[in-house]
């Protein structure tokens, strides 16, 4: 059987209808291609390139980047006051000191 003249071969419509032809066939590919004279490379290529653009579209959600807070020292420790200070302690520290500079901080301690 000859090759009917296909003027729109390479367009997106004509492989639509015969994908959907050959899905509406129940025919195994090789044959549906065969019975139409199609290349079945052909055929596979456009049914995987069909596939691609029926899937939906990535959506893209407004970003807002906020600056960076600096990392408190490896092993130490960040204490946020009430009053919304920030207080960055080392490792190895003495607490009875941090305690005494937290009542001053805060307010509540006597002063050195």
């Amino acid at each position: 059987m000859a090759k009917p003249v296909r003027a729109r071969e390479g367009r997106e419509p004509y492989w639509r209808q015969v994908v959907a032809r050959w899905k509406r066939s129940g025919l195994a590919v090789s044959a549906f291609c065969q019975r139409e004279g199609l290349n079945q490379a052909t055929f596979y290529r456009w049914r995987w390139e069909l596939q691609r653009r029926d899937q939906p579209k990535p959506a893209f959600l407004p970003v807002r980047v906020l600056a960076e807070k600096p990392e408190p020292p490896a092993g130490g420790i960040e204490v946020v006051l009430a009053n919304g200070r920030c207080l960055r302690v080392a490792a190895g520290f003495d607490p009875q000191t941090l305690v005494r500079v937290v009542e001053l901080l805060e307010g509540g301690g006597h002063s050195c």
